[in-house]
This record gives C-alpha cells, sequence and structure tokens, in this order.
C-alpha cells in the first residue's frame, strides 16, 4: 500500500495543473484575445469582459449547492466537471463564433468554476489532508497565481500561430483530451466521499480547531469575515483592469505605467510566499488586519506629493502583495476560525456574495472613471478599503475573544497555585 506522505506530494501537483489549466484558458482569455474577437466577429469591449463577468457570477450563485453539494457527497467525484466544461465551452466556441456562443461558453465556465476549480479543491484538500492543510491550500494558491504569467504569453503565441479559433479549439482539446483523464484518476484514486481515516481526522482537527464560540459569536465573525473580503476584493477585483489610467491621470507616461502595473503579479507571488514560510508564526487574523491596514494608505499615496514613479513602484508592490497574502487568506482564514466540518458548504455561501460584488466590480470602477474621472474611482477603492479594516476589526474582536480568556484562566489558574506563606 502506497503511504499517505507521496501520495499527497503526488496530488498536490496534479490539482495545480488543472487548477492552472482552469484560470488560464479561461478568465485570463479576453485580455490577449480581446482585439482578434474585436477585428473578425466585431466584439466590443463591453461584449468581450461581459463573459468574465458571467463566469464569476454564475459561480457564485452556483457556489452554495456546490459547497453542500461537497460536503455531503465528496468534493473529489465534482473535480472533473471543471474540465469538461471548460474543453465544451472552448470547442463550442471555436465552432460556432458568435455573441451567443460566447455567453454560452463562458455560463459554462462558470458551472466549472462553482464546481470544480478553487472551492472544489480546496474542500477536498480539507477533507484528505491532515496537519498542514493550511499550508498546502497555500502553496496551491501560490503555484495558481502563475496561470497569467504562463498563459498570456502562451495564447498570444498560439494566436500567432493557429489564429485565435486555432488557440480556443486546441485549449478545449487540452481540457478534454489531457486534464479531464487526469481529474477523474484522481476522483477515483482520492475519493473523499466517505471520511479517508481516523488518522487524517484526529490531524485535521488539530491542525484547525475552531475557538469555541457561541452561535451568535460564530454567526457575527462569519458576516464580518464576509464583509471585510467582499468589500476589500472589490477594490482587488475592480481597480486592478483600470490601474494604468490610473498611472496616466498622476503623471506617468504610458510606457512606464504598464511597466509598474506588470510587476503586480510578480509582488503578489512573493509576498504570497513570504506567506507560506513564515505565516505559521503569525496569527492568521493578525495577518488579515495587517494587510487589509496597509490597503488605504497605499491608494492615497498615489494622490500624494511624491514623486509619481516612486509612489507607483510602492503602491504597487505593498498593494499587490498585501492582497495577493489576502487571496490566501479568504480561503483559509475560515478553516482556521470555523474547522473542517462543513467547510464547502461555509465557503459556498461566503462564495456567493463575494462572487457577485467581484464580478461587478470591474464595471462599477469603468462607470465611476467615466463619471467622475480616475480619482473618484480611488476614493471608493480607499472607502472600500476602511470599510473592510473596520470589518477586520470586528473580526478579531471576536474571534480572538476565546483565546484571551482562556489565557486570563490560565493565568488566574496559575496565580493560585503559587504557594501562600503563613
Amino acid at each position: 500500500m502506497t503511504s499517505p506522505a507521496p501520495r499527497l506530494a503526488l496530488l498536490l501537483p496534479f490539482l495545480a495543473l488543472g487548477q492552472i489549466t482552469g484560470w488560464g484558458t479561461t478568465y485570463y482569455l479576453p485580455s490577449v484575445l480581446g482585439p482578434s474577437l474585436t477585428r473578425d466577429l466585431g466584439f466590443g469591449s463591453t461584449e468581450t469582459y461581459l463573459g468574465v463577468t458571467i463566469m464569476v457570477a454564475i459561480g457564485g450563485l452556483a457556489s452554495p449547492i456546490a459547497g453542500r453539494s461537497f460536503d455531503r457527497l465528496g468534493a473529489a467525484r465534482f473535480l472533473p466537471i471543471a474540465p469538461l466544461a471548460i474543453g465544451l465551452g472552448h470547442l463550442l466556441f471555436a465552432g460556432l463564433p458568435s455573441v451567443a456562443t460566447w455567453y454560452a461558453a463562458w455560463a459554462l465556465f462558470g458551472l466549472a468554476m462553482a464546481f470544480g476549480l478553487t472551492l472544489a479543491v480546496n474542500t477536498f484538500l480539507t477533507r484528505v489532508v491532515g496537519r498542514g492543510v493550511r499550508e498546502r491550500i497555500g502553496i496551491l494558491a501560490l503555484l495558481v497565481g502563475f496561470a497569467p504569467t504562463l498563459f498570456w504569453p502562451l495564447t498570444a503565441m498560439l494566436e500567432a500561430a493557429l489564429g485565435w479559433r486555432g488557440a480556443v479549439a486546441l485549449y478545449g482539446a487540452i481540457e478534454l483530451g489531457l486534464v479531464l483523464p487526469l481529474q477523474l484518476w484522481i476522483a477515483a484514486r482520492w475519493s473523499d466521499a466517505v471520511v479517508v481515516s481516523e488518522p487524517v481526522e484526529a490531524a485535521a482537527r488539530a491542525e484547525a480547531s475552531p475557538p469555541p464560540l457561541t452561535a451568535r459569536a460564530r454567526t457575527t465573525a462569519i458576516v464580518a469575515m464576509v464583509v471585510a473580503f467582499t468589500v476589500q476584493g472589490f477594490a482587488s477585483w475592480g481597480l486592478p483592469l483600470h490601474i494604468i489610467t490610473l498611472f496616466e491621470d498622476f503623471g506617468l507616461a504610458h510606457d512606464a505605467a504598464v511597466r509598474v502595473a506588470a510587476a503586480s503579479g510578480a509582488a503578489a507571488i512573493a509576498a504570497r510566499t513570504i506567506e507560506i514560510v513564515v505565516g505559521q508564526r503569525i496569527h492568521p487574523i493578525t495577518t488579515t488586519g495587517l494587510c487589509i491596514a496597509v490597503l488605504a494608505p497605499m491608494l492615497a499615496l498615489l494622490g500624494s506629493p511624491l514623486d509619481p514613479a516612486t509612489s507607483a513602484w510602492i503602491f504597487i508592490l505593498v498593494w499587490s502583495g498585501a492582497n495577493g497574502i489576502l487571496a490566501i487568506l479568504r480561503v483559509t482564514l475560515p478553516l482556521h476560525l470555523f474547522g473542517a466540518a462543513a467547510y464547502g458548504t461555509l465557503m459556498g455561501k461566503m462564495s456567493l456574495p463575494q462572487n457577485l460584488v467581484f464580478a461587478a466590480a470591474p464595471t462599477i470602477f469603468a462607470t465611476v472613471i467615466e463619471r467622475g474621472g480616475p480619482q473618484a474611482a480611488l476614493w471608493l477603492a480607499i472607502a472600500a478599503s476602511l470599510i473592510a479594516l473596520v470589518a477586520a476589526a470586528v473580526l478579531a474582536r471576536i474571534a480572538r475573544a476565546p483565546e484571551r480568556a482562556a489565557r486570563g484562566a490560565a493565568a488566574a489558574l496559575a496565580v493560585a497555585a503559587v504557594p501562600t506563606r503563613d
């Protein structure tokens, strides 16, 4: 029998491959193919990027059902849905290109997002990995961060060699011919339809034992956490698509603005790596609060008297790094606070408001910029960051109250145990 350690060591890269190709061939596709779709099919920017909105919105709407299904039936059996839906969507659009099939493909991508991508994989890991599950989820998120780095140039290269229809068709073939069989094998080899083993259960409880919150405190903590991550994500999803415009408005030349904006991915990946290495030494609520706390000052820095190039570089490195870490904490903090039991159900419910807000964010920021200019968008992002900070402070006060009470009780017992002199 294969020992658990090699099995899990083999599992993570296979899951990462499915995630990287899943996101790389969907969410990051319009950035490269947009001009070709405009030239050949007459797509405007609205038609092109509305597909992404459809994907994220459907993914959010389906997430509560998906999460409950993962907890009840196991998440592994749903993993093949992602490559199947993505592959069919690509082949549909490549074979019959039109606005209708473009939107239909993105609707399929939305189902893949809910049932076979991040939510499914993270829930699956909580069910088959014991000690170290948060670290593995963090490593997986780090690896998926390379999706745009890999697929933006790959898509451009394939488009130049095969045309955009050939590139899309090839992605469909890769999903159906390579990723789908791999996901089917994972579902059969690492089934989580039942509890894997008592040692894994015990390790998971030791790894992620939630604090003893009352039912009311638990509900309040969940609401505060959802508000903090949703509002923070509103800015982190909505602003980056317009960040070059912001940099130019504050004095950077176009080429310089592009160079600075391009550093955002590297900054996020570097910050995620640091968090994985040292994150176990810092309480995740503390990390969450610190990362959210730097967002508003970094945004305000763009409008400060500081040299535009200097402020832009400081902003992109710190702001992107903080949001990169928060992207990991969005899926690991609930595990730390509330444990692995019903993780899929909880994350599914949390994903609904988050994904709907994330889907609307780019359009909202575009409208604000159109009507009020880049400065108005900057103030909107600052306001969102401050609201997220307040929610994070509420979460910290509620979630860490049992720990403070436990330390106080331990101190009292220690004092009582000290012998007194007659």
